[in-house]
């Protein structure tokens, strides 16, 4: 078999032209999708990211019933107990923070058009933390101090027609039906990437938020995790942590939530999967064209190898053995020429690209 091997490595150059050419697409096709595929990925790791730690976190922790009842029951799926439930999470190793949300839709009005709005009660003091992937664009993030203060999306202050020191009025119902009111004063403006959600959402403090709702309670609570992976390993502590202090929850992970992250995964993809098999099939005529004027070539020689004794089966063994040998250069040299391009962008800083779609940034 040693003998096979050698031979099959020294005919590969025998036709030292049509074996580079050969190895050259496989290179020029090994790179193209190595590289195409980091860009997804990183698109997908970019996206995911902006999408967690701006909106969604991790993983989301409602009370029992909560996904069935939050309408017609509102005040019935609070969490009430919510501080003892955020100090044991929040001890965990995996976990980076945990941040409670009271959430509702209402109307906005800055003294000229009515806006609908998705208005969210965060605790000001974490909320630095969760969404630092929000730029803003215009005034200043919330603090501690800001208790008639709110921060309202790039878009959404365009729609208001209102500027930094405007005030705004929320109207909404309570938690019981009851028509309720309040005001806050617009301290900025941000922007999360997403112009859909930059359009309508405006965060006031969650103590502002109960107020308007009549509540003590929050309605979910957001677990940010220091790395996404460790998702597999944390979501099990904490539902454990939850059922030891009785707590009857409903969880829900990012993926089951970041319905536009999900399409825009399918797409991207799809898309790849397309350019991938037509690479394969360009790179596979390539190798097989090769192979096939290898054997009308040498002819001759195999009748001469025959009539001396080489079985048939070692003869095509021979003949596979020089096409593998062909696909290991040219993969090895297009993972060689991925790690250079990909270094060289890195080196350069990148280039910039136009936002994916739905995004402002």
């Amino acid at each position: 078999m040693i003998d096979i091997i050698l031979l099959s490595i020294r005919n590969i150059f025998r036709n030292t032209r049509r074996t580079i050419i050969t190895i050259l697409s496989i290179v020029i096709g090994f790179a193209a999708l190595a590289c195409l595929g980091g860009f997804i990925q990183f698109s997908f790791d970019g996206l995911r990211e902006s999408t967690i730690r701006s909106q969604i976190g991790h993983l989301q922790i409602y009370s029992e019933g909560y996904s069935e009842n939050r309408v017609s029951n509102p005040e019935g799926v609070m969490i009430a107990n919510s501080g003892v439930l955020i100090a044991a999470i929040t001890d965990l190793p995996e976990v980076e923070l945990v941040t409670p949300r009271l959430s509702f839709s209402g109307l906005g009005s800055a003294g000229h058009d009515v806006v609908n709005m998705s208005v969210i009660g965060v605790d000001v003091r974490k909320e630095r933390i969760f969404s630092s992937f929000e730029t803003t664009v215009d005034g200043r993030r919330l603090r501690a101090s800001d208790e008639d203060g709110g921060v309202v999306g790039e878009l959404l202050l365009k729609g208001l027609g209102a500027n930094i020191g405007d005030w705004v009025t929320i109207l909404t119902n309570s938690t019981e039906g009851v028509l309720n009111a309040v005001d806050f004063k617009i301290i900025g403006a941000v922007r999360t990437g997403s112009a859909e959600y930059d359009s309508v959402f405006v965060k006031i403090p969650i103590s502002r938020a109960q107020h308007l709702r009549e509540t003590e309670g929050v309605e979910r609570l957001i677990v940010l995790l220091h790395e996404t992976t460790d998702l597999g390993m944390a979501r099990p502590r904490i539902e454990a942590l939850l059922t030891q202090h009785g707590f009857a929850y409903e969880i829900s992970e990012w993926t089951e939530l970041a319905g536009f992250y999900n399409a825009v995964e399918r797409l991207y993809s799809g898309l790849f999967r397309v350019f991938s098999g037509i690479i394969g099939i360009v790179v596979m005529f390539a190798v097989a064209n090769t192979m096939i004027m290898s054997v009308f070539e040498r002819t001759n020689e195999i009748g001469v190898l025959r009539a001396i004794g080489m079985a048939r089966s070692r003869l095509v063994v021979m003949f596979l053995l020089e096409g593998i040998w062909i696909g290991f250069l040219g993969s090895a040299l297009g993972m060689a020429t991925s790690w250079g391009i990909a270094a060289g962008l890195d080196a350069a800083g990148g280039f910039p690209m136009p936002p994916p779609p739905g995004s402002t940034e």
